[in-house]
């Protein structure tokens, strides 16, 4: 089999990397603080936990490799169990991930390009 190579990230990427995953959580937080507008402080973080847990199960099966493709096999443990998972790498990228959909989110909300009221009625709020 093919050795697989790391991929490398240039450190501007993941200072902006850095950078947007910090954004979102401080403007959740400054909704605290704000008056009400579309997001409030509570959507805003359901709306991102929920996310970071679709984005993590979608984030999981990437750059796996099984034992029985190292030929590694640990007696007792299952073939199919990955050699390194690499959780704090794919922690790191759904939290990224995560806060763009996120700030994409409370943009489209807070500057009304998308109206509630018109999706389920006047009732909504």
């Amino acid at each position: 089999m093919a050795e697989r190579f790391p991929i490398t990230v240039q450190p501007a990427f993941r200072y902006l990397a850095i950078f947007l995953a910090v954004l979102a959580p401080v403007i959740m937080f400054a909704q605290l603080f704000t008056p009400s507008g579309e997001v409030g402080f509570v959507e805003g973080l359901v709306v991102y936990l929920i996310t970071w847990w679709i984005v993590i199960f979608t984030v999981l099966p990437f750059r796996i490799q099984g034992q029985y493709e190292t030929g590694e096999i640990v007696e007792g443990s299952e073939p199919g169990a990955p050699v390194n998972p690499r959780l704090k790498e794919k922690a790191f990228l759904t939290t990224v991930l995560t806060s763009v959909l996120w700030l994409v989110f409370f943009a489209v909300m807070e500057l009304g390009i998308i109206d509630l009221n018109t999706l389920w009625g006047p009732e909504y709020r």
